[in-house]
């Protein structure tokens, strides 16, 4: 830098300091324009980014929109349905979403438009034409586009960009979030802990909530991560190699701050499983079942008390049948359906019709803690069926093709779904973009011409 252009750059930055010092003194209120002035040409620097495709642009799109569709930043009431500023945000999110993938669309139409996922386009179709019937018909339309929304900016993320850098920016993402839960969790026990009520008093408990709203959605969450990173272990070793480990520790912790036993043991049930059918060493599969029933006989002399203990919060055996209380909603949303079997109450609707029903459930939930009652419930017989159909027509194709990325995020979606409401309760949410994985992710032979000189690939079961 030569002497003229540092006087010319100190006169620029006396001249700066002049006017920030006048407005300071005259007019303070403007000082909140020019803080927001770098955001906004940031904003518009992103759209344009977007807006052409630029690769830095789209991951951190996509990074920013994994982060806050999953956040929570405000505490209110368990009744309380209102549209806020956190719902907003969020659907702006999808509507950027949506627009990054539509001016795209050229380029995923081929992905999507492929046999296998007539159904699941059927199924979509399905959802939106239920907003008809819906109490609530601006939620479900709402509702139905973010789950479009997801599958299209999938499509279009696995036909530009290669797989690997798209879960290392999710992983990124979720650990991140991991990381101010736990700060959170710490920092502010009334916002970090999971909050409960019960008979209309709310209760605070132990288990970490952090952003995500609830214990169950931040183990989702968790668990998510836990799984993408035991399956991309060595390809993301290539990029840095304790981006794996400090990734996977994390949200291990994350997960077991949540105290939530589903997601952890799909976790570890879905990568014991692929990995079973990669490696293909049976005596493995032995010897761990071998030690599980070691395990098992050292137990059951301490008493039936000691086994639930261990796998009971409370202790209480009720808590294990009902499948904490699981139950008494089935069999109210299996009532509750069949008044409305055909077209259900609309996409989204549970959380309007359940609480009216509180009384037959014996207590207030917003949705049925299961993906097939839940769709039974909200979209009819005919959507359950479509659904199912999609299901196994992709299940179908990861089977053929032997490709265990889509088998992984069909059994997340799966095991989520047993005693969950996975990705079809609201808006959508990390189980949704799971099941979009599964559906737009390209075909592993086309894959495996695209990848075949890029490190360590290992997608398809050897």
């Amino acid at each position: 830098m030569t002497l003229a252009e540092r006087d010319v750059l100190g006169l620029f930055l006396a001249t700066a300091a002049a006017v920030l010092a006048g407005m300071l003194l005259f007019d303070p209120s403007s000082l909140i324009a020019v803080a927001a002035f770098p955001a906004v040409c940031l904003g518009i620097a992103l759209a344009w980014g977007i807006a052409r495709g630029n690769r830095v642009a789209i991951l951190l799109h996509l990074f920013v929109a994994i982060f806050l569709v999953q956040a929570v930043f405000r505490i209110r009431d368990y009744q309380d349905k209102d549209v806020d500023f956190q719902v907003i945000l969020k659907i702006v999110i999808w509507m950027t979403v949506a627009f990054a993938a539509l001016i795209h669309a050229r380029q995923w139409l081929r992905i999507l438009l492929i046999p296998s996922n007539f159904p699941w386009i059927l199924f979509l179709l399905w959802i939106s034409a239920s907003t008809v019937v819906s109490p609530a018909p601006a939620y479900t339309a709402t509702s139905v586009f973010t789950v479009v929304a997801c599958v299209l900016f999938s499509a279009y993320l696995f036909s530009s960009f290669g797989e690997v850098e798209i879960f290392a920016t999710i992983v990124v993402a979720i650990v991140l979030f991991c990381i101010i839960s736990i700060a959170v969790y710490f920092a502010i026990p009334e916002f970090g802990h999971y909050v409960y009520w019960v008979n209309e008093e709310r209760f605070v408990s132990p288990r970490l909530a952090g952003i995500a709203g609830s214990a169950n959605n931040m183990a989702l969450i968790a668990a998510f991560s836990l799984v993408v990173v035991g399956l991309y272990a060595r390809e993301f070793h290539r990029i840095n190699i304790f981006f794996a480990p400090l990734a996977g520790l994390i949200s291990l912790i994350a997960l077991l701050m949540t105290n939530s036993r589903g997601p952890l043991a799909g976790a570890l049930a879905i990568l014991f499983i692929v990995y079973m059918f990669r490696w293909r060493r049976l005596y493995a599969a032995i010897a761990l079942f071998s030690a599980g029933l070691l395990a098992l006989a050292v137990i059951l002399p301490k008493g039936e008390a000691f086994l639930f203990r261990m796998v009971s919060r409370s202790g209480d055996i009720g808590e294990i049948t009902s499948f904490t209380g699981r139950t008494e909603i089935w069999h109210a949303v299996l009532k509750l359906a069949a008044a409305e079997p055909w077209m259900g109450y609309g996409y989204a609707s549970s959380v309007f019709v359940l609480p009216q029903h509180a009384s037959e459930v014996g207590f207030a939930t917003s949705h049925a803690h299961n993906v097939f009652l839940q769709l039974l419930l909200t979209t009819g017989v005919i959507g359950v069926a479509l659904f199912v159909i999609s299901y196994i027509a992709i299940l179908a194709r990861a089977a053929v093709q032997r490709d265990r990325i889509v088998f992984a995020m069909l059994l997340f979606v799966l095991f989520n779904g047993i005693t969950e409401s996975s990705g079809f309760t609201t808006l959508a949410n990390i189980c949704t973009f799971a099941f979009a994985i599964a559906v737009t992710i390209p075909p592993l032979a086309k894959n495996r011409k695209v990848h075949e000189n890029h490190f360590a690939y290992q997608r398809g079961f050897s």
